[in-house]
């Protein structure tokens, strides 16, 4: 219990910090550095007509992913770091996506279902960087559960 409490705290904090770190700082570098590569990917790809719209209050979602790696116990340094990286990767090719929704309805706020789907992103993603420490807390199905009756019948 003291230990699920520790690492509780230790997201609410890292969180908080990289929420202000967001905020202060990364967040007009981030929108800077999207729009020097989605604008060319998109031109590529022959959306020309697809432009960066104001939806970077989504992209903040980089936070609960980077929170939820970093303070995940019993990850190796290498399934962190990888992980890290592969997921930092994956979730701004979705904001490049997320951000072709505009072509969908030019000029109206995000629709629902990108915008979900954006929301449970870090969280999905987390759970596959994180599932062979995720996977020890999964009850296998072909093993018995211990029952009390058992204990009657050794005595």
């Amino acid at each position: 219990m003291k230990k699920a409490l520790v690492v509780v705290l230790c997201f609410v904090f890292v969180s908080i910090g990289l929420t202000w770190f967001w905020n202060e700082w990364a967040r007009v570098h981030y929108g800077l550095l999207f729009i020097a590569v989605a604008t060319p990917i998109y031109e590529l790809i022959g959306l020309e007509e697809a432009r960066v719209v104001a939806l970077r209050e989504r992209y903040i979602n980089f936070v609960p992913f980077v929170s939820l790696l970093l303070v995940t116990p019993g990850l190796t340094l290498r399934r962190r770091t990888i992980g890290l990286a592969l997921g930092l990767l994956f979730i701004f090719v979705c904001h490049i996506a997320l951000n072709l929704t505009e072509l969908l309805q030019p000029g109206v706020s995000l629709p629902i279902v990108p915008a979900i789907v954006s929301d449970t992103l870090p969280f999905l993603v987390w759970i596959v960087v994180a599932y062979p420490v995720l996977a020890k807390f999964i009850p296998v199905a072909n093993e018995p559960e211990p029952n009390d009756d058992d204990s009657l019948i050794d005595e």
